[in-house]
Formats: C-alpha cells, structure tokens, sequence
C-alpha cells in the first residue's frame, strides 16, 4: 500500500468504490492487486480511510472510472486533481493508451499548473503525438518544456525531454540531429549526477541506434553493451531486450549473421516474458528475413509463419502484411511466382504509408511478375519501388533493388537500361533506416 494514507469521516466515496468493483465482478483482493491489500480496500470502502491520489488513481483505473466519478462534490486541493490527472497520464503512457493521455494531460493542464509540472505534462502530450503522427506538435511541445526549466534543479525532467527529441528526430531519419539530442541527455545526467539506471539505459539504447544508422559501429556496440551492463543492473528485462534487438542489428549490418541470429534470440525470449508484443513481433520478422537469407527457407516460414499469426492476434494489420512479404519472398523462391504475386499485392496495398516495408512488397511483386514474363508490371513495380527508396534516402535498399533489377533487365536484353540501374546501385551505402 502506498504511503500518506489519510483517515476520514464516512463519506459517499467508500459506497462509489464498492459499487463500482461489484459492476465490474472484482473481489476486494483483486482490486487491491499488488500495490495495494484487501484490507485496505476494505476500509476505503467501508469510509474508514481516504486514500492517497495515487491509491485512488490505481482503484479508478482499474475500475474504469474517473475521478470525479468517486469525489462528486467533495472537497479537493486544485493540486490534487492535478496530481491525479498526471499519474492518470503516465499510467495510460504505459499502456500505450494515448487518447486517454491527451485527454488526461489537457485537463491537468487547464488546472495552472507549475512551470515543472508544466513541462512534464507536455513531455507526457509530446509522446502521445510521436505515436500518433503528429510529431511536429511533438517537436513544439517539448521546446516548451525545455523552456520552461532549469538544469539545476531540473535536470532529470531535461534529461527526459532530450531523449524524447532524440527518439523523434530518429523517426525523421534525422540521424545526426537524433545522436546529438541524446548525447545531451546523456551529458545532462552525468553533468548533473541524476541518479536513474533506468532512465539511462533508455537513452544509451536510442543512441546507440543514433549511432548505428550513422554507420559507427564499433561505437553502437560499445554503447549498447552500456546500456546491458545497466539493464541487467536493475534488473529492467525490456531495456535489455532492446539492447540485445540493438546488438543484434549491428552484427547483421556486419554480416555477422550467427550472432545476430543468437542476440535476436536473447531479445525475443525477454520480450515474450514481458509481454512486449510489438518488439516480440520485429525480432520474428527480422529472424525470419535473416533465415531466408542464408537459404533456410523452412525455417524462415516458420518464423514468419509464427510472425503473421502473432500479428492477427494482436490486431496489428502492419505487421501481419511486412510477415506477408517475408512469405512472398519465401513462395518466390520455392517456385510459386503466382501465389508470391498474390501475398506481395496484399501486403503493398496494405503499407501505402510505409515507404521501406511498401517498396519490399513492390520488389517482390516485380520478381514475381519477371518469373511470369509479365516484363511491364514488372518494370512499373521495381521502378515504383526505387522511386519511393530514392524519396526518403535509403540508399542501402536502393541499391540492392537497383542491382536486382538491373539484372532482370540484362537477362531481357535491355543493356542501356541495365548499366543505368547498375550506376544507381553503385550509389553510396548508408545505414538503413527502420
């Protein structure tokens, strides 16, 4: 049970608790959970104890109601409520729930908060619009908080912030921008000595990705092994997971493919035992993409196979279509260009707004149509492809599917137009972007 517990006079909240738990068919040990005891619920209910915001928020969350449905008209301190709509956001960010942390970090934010408090809400509304698309609300957002603290005293919440930005400017494929917002963060935690392995390891995960797509290696390795040491220090399972997931792709990028293969494993097994079902699905598919690369088809299948049903499970209708390529591509291989054709069309029709993974499925539904004799939209689909590669500066892919192409079109005999996609694949290789 938390701390600060308060005793009170009977009042309409302990009936409201009650009510609340027999709707939703909970004992009083069920909704105590771990955090709090049946005791105690006990004598909330019974009016003998107000609990702390903090216990209210966890009650009213796991009853699915909001505060006011439990206060009514009773007497609250403005920063209470505040309190409670801010422990309401974070909770719903570890959720991933985050309509429900706008809607709770804008009705703290009309309760005039304090310039720390402030900040801290518009970091937790800055996450949710990262998530949601909207990260040029995100970018303001935190130059706000940052504006409004000082490093002295602050020091964490800028620490938070700039990792933030970090993590945003990555998924613009702003590479040096993201390295160096990291960077900072890091600096601001050891310039200041802010004390949290937690927060800490988050960021050396990012940066060694930063560090990664910039083509530092040697730098990313020793940056991700960090982040383990601390990791395992606290015993966090899903920094670590990450920093496995982080390893393993920069022994792939190195060619090292036993290791990355061994890495991915680490990582999924600590994913499954968090229950981390975006990051489970990544690691599947990338197993399976490296499995059929070195010609292991079965298993690649199995994996992808493994991958694609995860992914219905869950709902997530892009992963489902990238485990759908990985199968197309497996199909083509084995001789089945008609059934690749199909998976590869299903699959780009559904990631219009996935530029790498929707160019994955128009190359395979180029080969696929070359194995075909269907030379036209084999043509309009690779070139589809680079085009998209071309826009968003992946030259890695581009030219691997500039090469491809290039020798379909030599096996045609249409040499002039081979040499030009030879020469684009020729193109400086970068790191490739997720």
């Amino acid at each position: 049970m938390t701390t600060t517990e308060t005793r009170a006079t009977p009042s309409n909240l302990g009936p409201r608790v009650r009510e609340a738990r027999r709707e939703r068919g909970l004992s009083q040990a069920q909704l105590a959970g771990d955090e709090l005891t049946k005791g105690f619920i006990s004598q909330v209910e019974a009016g003998l104890v107000r609990p702390s915001v903090r216990s209210l928020q966890i009650i009213a969350v796991r009853l699915g109601k909001s505060l006011d449905y439990f206060l009514g008209d009773e007497p609250l301190a403005a920063s209470k409520r505040l309190e409670f709509h801010r422990l309401a956001a974070e909770a719903a960010s570890e959720r991933r729930d985050w309509a429900a942390v706008q809607g709770e970090v804008n009705t703290a934010l009309a309760a005039t908060p304090t310039k720390r408090e402030r900040a801290t809400l518009l970091r937790l509304l800055a996450l949710a619009e990262m998530n949601t698309g909207t990260r040029e609300a995100a970018f303001d957002h935190v130059g706000q908080a940052l504006a409004l603290l000082d490093a002295t005293t602050d020091a964490a919440e800028i620490a938070q912030l700039l990792h933030l930005r970090g993590i945003a400017y990555g998924q613009l494929g702003q590479h040096v921008a993201a390295a160096e917002a990291l960077e900072a963060a890091r600096d601001t935690m050891e310039r200041h000595e802010v004390v949290d392995p937690r927060l800490r390891a988050r960021i050396l995960v990012a940066l060694g990705t930063a560090y990664r797509r910039l083509n530092r290696t040697a730098k990313a390795m020793q940056t991700y092994s960090n982040a383990l040491d601390l990791a395992s220090g606290i015993e966090e399972l899903r920094i670590a997971a990450q920093g496995y997931m982080g390893v393993a792709v920069s022994l792939y990028d190195s060619g090292e493919l036993d290791a990355a293969i061994a890495n991915y494993h680490r990582a999924l097994d600590l994913f499954t035992r968090v229950a981390d079902t975006t990051f489970e699905l990544q690691v599947l598919h990338s197993l399976a993409t490296i499995q059929f690369e070195r010609g292991e088809n079965d298993a690649a299948r199995e994996l992808a196979e493994r991958c694609a049903a995860a992914a219905r499970t869950a709902h997530d209708e892009r992963m489902t279509s990238v485990a759908e390529i990985v199968l197309a591509r497996i199909a083509l291989a084995s001789g089945s260009a008609e059934e690749a054709l199909r998976m590869a069309k299903h699959a780009e029709k559904s990631l219009a707004a996935d530029a790498i993974q929707r160019a994955d499925a128009l190359r395979v539904v180029g080969a696929a149509n070359d194995a075909l004799g269907a030379h036209s939209p084999s043509d309009r689909a690779y070139r589809k492809a680079i085009e998209l590669l071309s826009e968003i500066g992946d030259n890695p892919d581009l030219s691997t599917f500039a090469a491809e192409y290039a020798q379909k079109l030599r096996a045609r005999g249409e040499v002039d137009q081979a040499f030009h996609y030879l020469e684009l694949a020729r193109a400086p290789r970068t790191a490739r972007p997720e």
